[in-house]
């Protein structure tokens, strides 16, 4: 019977039982689980107890799909067939094991819900996190533009309290609270640059302008700086260098104003070096290479990557002061200016920024 019932149910991994009319197993072979010869087929499985109602209606074939039974240790999920026979035909169980398709099957929906559910989580995410973005950017601009107008304000109300008749001590009051007022409207300005950086708001405005003029607008604003902390101020310029440029010389002054601003802030004593070369030119093109150096303080190799970082102070100590933003503007800046930024530094020994920025030659 086992013969004929196999050639009919053409299965790979197939187990056949043969029953009873009473359900009990009268032959197995055992080929997936090993049963125990005339016992009820449901002292193997409760499920079977279901088989059993079933063996009176003659001529049907019924089938069980996805059936996980376990037994003396072997664990398998099944498509179980019944056939319930005849008067001259005994009823038949074939379990064809299907345990390898349904465990990929199951991995699969489980891989797809968890990549749906992923999906989800991440969109989610990213929508807070851009809600929480812009939250943040309108409340910088918002806040930055009205500290701006009494900044500004009391910066005018300095100047006329300067020009009265004080005295040695009054009016050294009146200085420390100009560079008050100038750094904490540096960080607002900051503050605002951010703002823009990170709503997309921030554009370049290329036009002409003269170079020479630009460089020296922008010695006038650093030499005082570095002649306050007693250092050494070199500026060494190319000759010949083309001076009629198309670009945008407030983001270019913004600049070179951050990278020496900087190399002052983190140097006790010795050089603070501005160099300008040219780096490539031709008759329509020329791409200048500005180097600020200085002997400061440095930076030791862990905190290389953090250096054009938003909010990254990369010295926490609290004589120097600063959000930690005006490097991440700066390079901000000289990406929307087609430029490149790079930099070395030894700790202790100080550090070079070597800034690259093309322009238009004005013609």
């Amino acid at each position: 019977m086992f013969e004929q019932i196999r050639n009919k149910y053409l299965y790979n991994k197939t187990q056949i039982v043969v029953l009873d009319k009473k359900g009990i197993v009268l032959q197995s072979d055992d080929l997936l689980f090993t049963l125990q010869k005339q016992t009820l087929i449901s002292d193997f499985h409760p499920f079977f107890e279901t088989i059993i109602s079933l063996i009176d209606l003659e001529y049907n074939e019924f089938t069980f799909s996805c059936i996980h039974i376990g037994y003396q240790g072997v664990e398998k999920t099944i498509d179980i067939i019944f056939n319930s026979g005849s008067n001259i035909e005994n009823p038949f169980l074939i379990f064809v094991d299907f345990t390898e398709h349904y465990n990929n099957f199951q991995s699969i929906a489980q891989e797809k819900n968890e990549s749906v559910l992923s999906f989800h989580l991440a969109e989610i995410k990213n929508q807070q996190l851009q809600s929480e973005k812009n939250f943040k950017n309108k409340f910088l601009a918002n806040v930055s533009h009205d500290l701006v107008t009494p900044m500004w304000g009391f910066k005018v109300f300095l100047s006329y309290l300067e020009k009265t008749e004080l005295t040695e001590s009054q009016l050294e009051y009146v200085n420390l609270l100009k560079d008050t007022n100038n750094h904490i409207t540096h960080l607002v300005q900051d503050l605002i640059d951010l703002a823009k950086i990170e709503s997309g708001q921030m554009k370049v405005v290329n036009e002409k302008f003269s170079l020479s003029e630009g460089i020296k607008s922008l010695i006038a604003v650093i030499k005082p700086k570095v002649e306050e902390k007693n250092l050494e101020f070199k500026v060494a310029i190319e000759d010949n260098i083309t001076d009629e440029l198309i670009g945008d010389k407030i983001r270019l002054n913004q600049i070179l104003i951050n990278l020496l601003d900087n190399s002052i802030k983190f140097t006790k004593k010795g050089t603070i070096t501005f160099e300008i070369n040219v780096k490539d030119s031709d008759s329509d093109f020329l791409t200048l290479q500005f180097l600020v150096k200085d002997t400061g303080i440095g930076m030791v190799v862990a905190q290389k990557s953090d250096v054009f970082q938003s909010f990254k102070k990369l010295h926490n100590s609290k004589k120097i002061e600063g959000l930690g933003l005006g490097l991440s503007i700066v390079s901000t800046l000289v990406e929307l200016m087609d430029g490149q930024i790079d930099y070395q530094t030894k700790e202790g020994e100080g550090t070079t920024f070597e800034l690259v920025i093309p322009f238009e030659i004005a013609q």
